[in-house]
């Protein structure tokens, strides 16, 4: 996949994030803990972005 796709899905991703934001500052736990792992998703596909862009770049 493209970066641009890989970006793409990183911006759908933390769309999807933003109902479990607002239920967890509605204080509901259950979404806290969605939002933590959807987080946690969010950051390792970053860090896999930035070594695929680093593997094409032979840097």
């Amino acid at each position: 996949m493209p970066v641009t796709g890989d970006i793409e899905s990183l911006i759908q991703n933390m769309n999807d994030a933003l109902a479990d934001a607002a239920k967890h500052d509605r204080g509901i736990d259950a979404a806290s803990r969605r939002l933590r792992k959807k987080l946690s998703e969010i950051a390792k596909t970053c860090k896999d972005v930035r070594a695929k862009i680093q593997d094409e770049r032979g840097e």
